[in-house]
């Protein structure tokens, strides 16, 4: 199967490294931080260059996002539980948490395609629309950083927007889709 990944526009990837854990407090109540890391990555897919979007028809329909039947947002948390002191990983699509098995295989297959091809794309090859980042839809995407980092939501979106930022988030999400996907081969 080849996909052409030329079709996307306003991606966007922020990665937040946490040294130790702590307590967060939000308008929501406190709860404890793990150490860990996370990286998010979201773009909007479309069929511009290529069928990128119908490739990914059957995904987004069954993971939707929120605010725009388009966006794919991909999420991997790593965190050592502060209950056990083990580490976990969680891979989520549009705030889905998902669990790799023969069932969701083809969704981490295609979700590290993607995430290869953005990552071997020139910076020219990824575009963002102005009024893009002046959506809900955009500031959404990256919200938790504002909060986990106490940092204004524009200061955490000039930094996600950043291409070389994107290029970098989907390197490391290719690698950590593309260990998943191996050791559920050798399991």
């Amino acid at each position: 199967m080849h996909i052409s990944f030329c079709g996307i526009k306003n991606a966007g990837a922020y990665t937040n490294f946490q040294e130790k854990a702590q307590i967060l407090n939000t308008n929501r109540g406190s709860f404890i931080l793990p150490r860990g890391r996370r990286i998010d990555f979201q773009a909007e897919l479309n069929n511009k260059n290529g069928n990128d979007l119908d490739e990914f028809k059957n995904i987004l329909k069954a993971y939707p996002n929120k605010y725009n039947p388009n966006i794919l947002k991909v999420t991997y948390e790593w965190f050592i539980n502060p209950n056990n002191g083990k580490k976990m990983r969680i891979y989520s699509v549009n705030d889905n948490i998902l669990d790799i098995n023969k069932i969701t295989f083809p969704v981490f297959n295609k979700v590290f395609m993607l995430m290869k091809k953005v990552s071997q794309m020139q910076k020219n090859e990824l575009s963002i629309e102005n009024s893009y980042l002046s959506t809900d839809e955009a500031k959404s995407a990256f919200k938790y950083y504002s909060i986990l980092e106490n940092k204004p939501i524009e200061e955490v979106m000039n930094e996600a927007y950043l291409k070389d930022n994107v290029i970098d988030g989907a390197n490391v999400l290719s690698k950590k889709f593309a260990n998943a996907l191996t050791e559920y081969v050798l399991s």
